[in-house]
Order: C-alpha cells, then structure tokens, then sequence
C-alpha cells in the first residue's frame, strides 16, 4: 500500500481520467457487483474494493476503514498507471517479465508454506505453561532501584547541598533548587532502572544505599551527584499474563522453523539435486 494513503489530505486525480464515482444512498448497503467508480474502460466494484482491502496487513485495513476515500484514490491512480504502461508495452519488456515471473515464484511459495506449514501450526495453553514453567528464569524481573539525585559542577558545591541535607532540608526541594540535571524539574526523580542501564559509579552507590538513604559525593563524568534511593524492588518471575503472547510466538517460530526443515528434507529426498562443486568454486573466487 503507498505511503500517501496515510496522507490528511486527497492527492488529486490525473487530470483528464473518466472517473465515475457511485454514490451509495443513506440507509442501504450495495451489492457486491455495485459499480464504485470507472476509470476508463476500466470497472471497480464494491466486490473489488472490499477484495483489495481484505488482502492488506491487519494494521492496515484498520487505517484504510477509516480513509476509504484515499485508498479508493489509490486504485484510480493505480489503475491510470498500469493502463498507460500497458499502452506503452511494458507488460511485455523483458525485464519488466523477469521481474514478474520472480515475484509470482515467492508468491507461490508463500502460499504453498502457508498451506503446508503454517495452517497447520497450533500453540496451546499447555504448551505455552509447560515452556514457562520449564524457562521462568527467562522471565526474570531484575532487581530494579528509584532515585532521585542532585547533580553539581563541582565538589565544594556538593558538599554544601550535603550539609543542607542534613540539616533537614527537603531533598525535592534542593534538587528542583540547586540541580543542574534536567530531572530537577521532578526533584531529581529519574524513575527505575536496573543494573548496566546507567553509569556504573552511579549504580554502584545506589545499590549500597538502604531505601530513603541519602549518598556521598559521587563522582561521574557528568559531575558530582549527592543520590537518595526511594525504593527497591527484588528480582521477581513475570506473571504468565504478562509474557504468555511472547512464548506463544516463541513456540510458533521454532515449531514453523522444525516443519521448514523437516519440509525441505523431504523434497530434497525426493528430487535429484547436484551442485557442481568445481563451477561454484570458479564464481567464488
């Protein structure tokens, strides 16, 4: 599907086109065999609009539901496009040919792994519970920290905003004051992270700090940081809920790649294949 259907606005139409469009009356819904619009010699039904969309991906046909009008566009535009070609003799240039005939080969086999593995491919919720149950460590929630921090250009600096913090001042408060880090504006809140996500002279302090401990001065190439863990969250095992489409989708890629191999194995078995080994040699080198 192009691009400019996703558009806010109309292309026009080639100037010049015969275009009929068939207005449907409030209240009925048309046959299929409807005329929707004519380019040309050419006819587009209802039937034909509803077969184009059905055929796009999912994500997709729920765009196009809702701009019917510029996918219909597309089609007038498309069909002047190949009605010119075809006057031209493009559908008989021999390039044009080979191209046809390579694409109509991955059509066909589409289809074919389609019938023959795809179709025939199921997942069930024992399968999916017996793969979590077998692989919970896969679906380990690391242990998690949030902070806030205040962020200096100098020592001196930190030193001083340690001193107010000790002598009770409002952490938010210092930080939405005196830190020059952007998560000023939320106190020096940077939310959850886990450990290998931030600088490691900064995790490293957070790990040994008790929740509503407040730090040292802590040095890091963006300057010196005064940080106060909030809370901390143990390692924990999603709840299937949360990854059961995830194994679903797992189970499928290794079950469609087992039946590819097993497919190809059984067609190679039945067909006479020879690869000329000192040929191939010579176009690899």
């Amino acid at each position: 599907m192009h691009n400019s259907i996703l558009k806010q606005c109309c292309r026009a139409l080639v100037p010049g086109a015969v275009i009929l469009l068939t207005l449907v009356g409030c209240g009925r819904n048309p046959s299929k065999g409807e005329t929707l619009a004519k380019v040309g010699k050419v006819t587009i039904t209802v039937s034909d609009f509803a077969d184009r969309i059905s055929h796009l991906p999912e994500r997709y046909q729920e765009v196009v539901k809702k701009r019917k009008y510029d996918f219909l566009q597309e089609i007038v535009n498309d069909t002047l496009l190949y009605e010119q070609a075809v006057k031209e003799g493009l559908d008989k240039d021999r390039e044009v040919l080979k191209i046809i005939d390579a694409a109509k080969k991955k059509i066909v086999i589409a289809q074919y792994l389609k019938n023959n593995i795809d179709d025939k491919i199921s997942v069930s919720d024992k399968e999916i519970d017996d793969y979590y149950q077998a692989n919970g460590v896969w679906f380990l929630r690391p242990e998690a920290f949030r902070v806030s921090h205040i962020l200096t250009n100098t020592k001196e600096g930190a030193e001083e905003i340690l001193k107010e913090l000790a002598g009770g001042a409002s952490f938010a408060d210092v930080a939405r004051a005196k830190s020059i880090d952007p998560t000023a504006q939320n106190g020096g809140d940077i939310g959850y992270f886990s450990r290998g996500q931030l600088m490691p002279e900064f995790e490293n302090a957070c790990v040994n700090l008790s929740v509503g401990e407040i730090s040292g001065v802590v040095r890091t190439k963006l300057g010196y940081h005064i940080i106060k863990l909030t809370d901390r969250q143990a390692p924990e095992v999603m709840p299937l809920a949360n990854v059961k489409e995830k194994i679903k989708a797992e189970i499928y890629k290794r079950k469609r790649q087992e039946k590819f191999n097993d497919l190809l194995k059984d067609l190679n078995a039945k067909s006479k294949v020879e690869i000329n080994s000192n040929t191939f040699k010579k176009i690899s080198d």
